[in-house]
């Protein structure tokens, strides 16, 4: 059974409550947008980017973004952005994400206009691809966790066998009148740590820092479907590095990412 905090809320609405931030935009974080004590980690850098892109009117394009998490985020969230540099072609923008426990998430957002350029070169290897999801078969998480916003075919992580790479077709239920960079930000976070692939599941992970690239500049796909890669190259101390990709239903690279994790295994 669900009550109103574990009813699925579109990543729409949250964005239109986020506005542009500030004391007068708050956001209370539903538990359905969770993953365990906190904001789910996609959501809260959708939050933080839709904050900065509304800093001012003419902003070019998000290219770039860092961000780090650097607490757990509950409650009523808000955003604070300030503009760090406005050049020519771009702009560089801090956006913060606060909770009840005060500040949970520090972003630095790079918006780019795109130049002419003659120098064009792309040395990443594809991921295998499955078959689009059909209708049958779909999966989501339970009404507490963020993936019941999500579908997907099978599990997200299979922890009997023992992997460094995930690699998943996934989608947002909700996707009308979404900013297609948002949904971008929010579902390439959408797996979990591919370390866990090597650890047993009961083993606790924690996401610390987060760098985003934006390679299209189309962002399109067949009925919302985002194939997430995820694939740790060095795990030791406690801390994995790992190495991220987002891709579209035509195989074109949409983003990389890397994301340093901490694991208590």
């Amino acid at each position: 059974m669900t009550d109103k905090h574990t009813q699925p809320v579109a990543l729409s609405e949250l964005l239109d409550q986020c506005g542009p931030g500030g004391p007068d935009h708050p956001v209370v974080l539903p538990q359905s947008w969770t993953q365990g004590r906190t904001a789910f980690g996609g959501l809260s850098g959708a939050l933080a980017y839709h904050a900065a892109s509304h800093i001012e009117e003419d902003l070019p394009p998000l290219r770039s973004a860092q961000i780090a998490f650097t607490g757990p985020l509950f409650g009523t969230l808000t955003a604070e952005t300030a503009m760090l540099r406005r050049g020519k072609s771009t702009a560089f923008v801090q956006s913060e994400i606060f909770g009840d426990k005060g500040l949970g998430l520090h972003c630095n957002f790079i918006f780019a206009a795109p130049r002419a350029t003659e120098i064009k070169t792309s040395d990443i290897g594809q991921p295998d691809f499955p078959p689009l999801p059909g209708e049958a078969d779909l999966h989501s998480g339970p009404p507490q966790f963020f993936t019941s916003n999500m579908e997907y075919v099978g599990k997200r992580i299979d922890t009997s066998s023992k992997t460094n790479r995930l690699t998943r077709w996934m989608r947002l239920k909700k996707r009308t009148a979404l900013d297609p960079m948002a949904e971008i930000i929010c579902m390439c976070d959408s797996l979990p740590p591919s370390v866990m692939g090597l650890l047993d599941q009961n083993a606790m992970v924690s996401s610390m820092n987060w760098q985003i690239n934006i390679i299209a500049e189309e962002l399109t796909t067949q009925d919302g479907w985002w194939l997430i890669d995820s694939h740790t190259h060095h795990a030791d101390h406690g801390a994995s590095s790992q190495y991220m990709s987002i891709w579209n239903s035509r195989r074109e690279l949409i983003a990389t990412a890397m994301q340093s994790v901490a694991y208590y295994a």
